[in-house]
């Protein structure tokens, strides 16, 4: 028999690790983990960003080289098979968002010496919502396969009380709390007056550009009160519906108005000086953008979409909130904040940030490790 290891083993199963709320969470919670003398490996399917990084503080990173994660059931059991081997303390597998949970209960099949984590990091809401008849019949797989295989894990990990609820309620799982992401170093403690025409309201949306984040509503509800209102919108992000964007701001003459900024990393470039941020997503896990938002002073308006979003916002008391995919509900809360100059309440600004602290985050994660 080979000689016990004496440190602990985390696996990370996140299949798509891209720049992003999912993949920063598991980079920060990883070189905590290291620092706290655990050995960690990163397994993801085609490149990791990150991968130089996790490197240089001391983690494994594995790509898996297939086209879908459905074809990596193999790959990664074979990898978790060979990692047993090394005869740790303990193992855990942390898997990321419903798909990668399934082919993570599929992949450790009757492997002895594991402990399952499944974390949801998005809102397994969102598999109700389809583009076509493929799509629904994909989805409703996932929602079938996930109401089954969810009870197998050791412990199920949401990023919001929402998701947990909602898992608790339609799969009938038992072992299951919600742990807020690690989004902020700390608390900004100070009430940063922002600088420039006090007149001109400064709005931004940060995020992926995709059909679901809802970027298109905020447009339509814009371009109904630029000719009343002072303003500049300034989109931070990338992805597939950049060119609908685009095509949108030419036809409603918002050039002047609308910015594309392309994706920043710097979190002071985006959020310091800006007035007003809009969220609104179709669905959410629990979007690090929003919570920055409110680190930096900047007062939010979000979508009552089903995730965090809500409770980012503490039900109402720290931003307005409209419903999902309604410009027209979208342009009455935005011209609410202009007319009533609404700023946040310091006092419940700083204490409800607490909950989004990394320390706060991590420490949780690391009673659990220690729990099971």
């Amino acid at each position: 028999m080979s000689k016990k290891n004496k440190k602990q083993r985390i696996i990370f199963f996140l299949p798509v690790f891209t720049t992003g709320g999912a993949s920063e969470s598991v980079v920060k919670l990883s070189k905590f983990l290291i620092n706290k003398n655990y050995s960690i490996a990163l397994i993801s399917i085609g490149k990791n960003k990150y991968k130089n990084y996790l490197k240089k503080i001391g983690c494994e990173v594995y790509e898996i080289d297939k086209s879908r994660a459905l074809f990596s059931i193999f790959v990664l059991r074979k990898l978790i098979k060979q990692d047993l081997k090394k005869n740790y303390l303990k193992t855990f597998l942390i898997s990321n968002i419903h798909y990668a949970n399934i082919i993570s209960s599929i992949s450790c099949y009757k492997l002895k010496g594991i402990k399952i984590i499944f974390t949801e990091r998005s809102s397994l809401s969102e598999l109700a919502i389809y583009n076509n008849f493929f799509n629904f019949i994909k989805n409703r797989l996932i929602f079938f396969l996930a109401k089954n295989f969810y009870k197998s894990a050791n412990i199920v990990i949401t990023n919001s009380k929402f998701e947990k609820n909602y898992i608790k309620n339609n799969f009938n799982v038992k072992n299951i709390i919600h742990i807020h992401p690690p989004t902020i170093n700390k608390v900004e403690k100070r009430h940063k007056a922002n600088k420039g025409n006090y007149n001109l309201k400064k709005i931004i949306y940060v995020g992926r550009l995709s059909k679901e984040k809802g970027v298109i509503t905020i447009l339509k509800a814009l371009s109904e009160i630029r000719d009343e209102y002072n303003f500049t919108f300034e989109i931070f992000g990338e992805g597939v519906e950049r060119s609908t964007i685009e095509n949108f701001i030419k036809e409603k003459k918002l050039s002047k108005k609308v910015f594309l900024k392309g994706f920043y990393k710097d979190k002071d470039k985006i959020f310091k000086n800006k007035d007003l941020f809009i969220n609104a997503s179709w669905f959410e896990g629990l979007p690090n953008a929003l919570v920055h938002s409110l680190n930096y002073n900047v007062f939010p308006i979000c979508s009552k979409s089903p995730g965090g979003n809500f409770e980012v916002i503490k039900y109402g008391q720290l931003g307005l909130f409209f419903k999902t995919d309604n410009s027209k509900d979208l342009k009455k809360k935005i011209i609410l904040f202009f007319k009533k100059n609404l700023k946040l309440p310091q006092k419940t600004r700083i204490i409800h940030l607490e909950n989004f602290t990394q320390s706060k985050s991590n420490q949780k994660y690391f009673k659990i490790l220690k729990s099971i």
